[in-house]
């Protein structure tokens, strides 16, 4: 049984009895609105949900800037990178009229972000996960119910799924 690392950022409850993970790209329109369409707050709030993102990148014309913000991404800070995560979804169509020049240098300025060179490490161990997992596409969720194997979802299930579980 192929099983997913804990390499992500994470959001929620660790314990919660739901986790949802979701390859995704920061430059990914259809992962922007995933974000938008769902919101998972109550869930988090609840305890019922420990969400993990999985950054991909992806040989993609359209997500490649998604590909270089994720090189500034600080894993090892989670608790300042979370919140700015979600704002770069919400704030995706103003930084994707950037060039990649202009792109970094909003990093640094509006986030004091650093290229981080050890995230090419966490994107092969993620793009590894995604052939396990066959997520050939963004956004892919991924769900594990009280420890299960995580197994594929769509948004109508998810919500099913979501309202299903009592909260904890």
């Amino acid at each position: 049984m192929t099983q997913l690392s804990d390499t992500g950022f994470h959001f929620g409850n660790p314990a919660a009895p739901i986790k949802l993970t979701v390859f995704t790209n920061l430059a990914c329109p259809h992962c922007a609105a995933f974000f938008t369409n769902n919101d998972l707050t109550p869930y988090f709030e609840n305890k019922q949900l420990e969400l993990v993102l999985k950054f991909f990148d992806k040989p993609k014309i359209g997500l490649l800037k998604g590909n270089l913000i994720h090189l500034f991404l600080d894993y090892n800070d989670q608790a300042k990178t979370n919140p700015i995560i979600l704002e770069l979804f919400k704030d995706q169509p103003e930084w994707k009229k950037l060039s990649d020049d202009e792109l970094k240098n909003y990093l640094k300025e509006k986030y004091g972000f650093e290229a981080h060179p050890e995230n090419t490490d966490y994107s092969l161990t993620i793009a590894k996960e995604a052939i396990d997992f066959n997520a050939t596409s963004v956004p892919t969720a991924l769900i594990s119910i009280n420890g299960e194997a995580p197994k594929k979802i769509n948004q109508d299930e998810l919500k099913k799924t979501l309202e299903s579980v009592p909260a904890n």
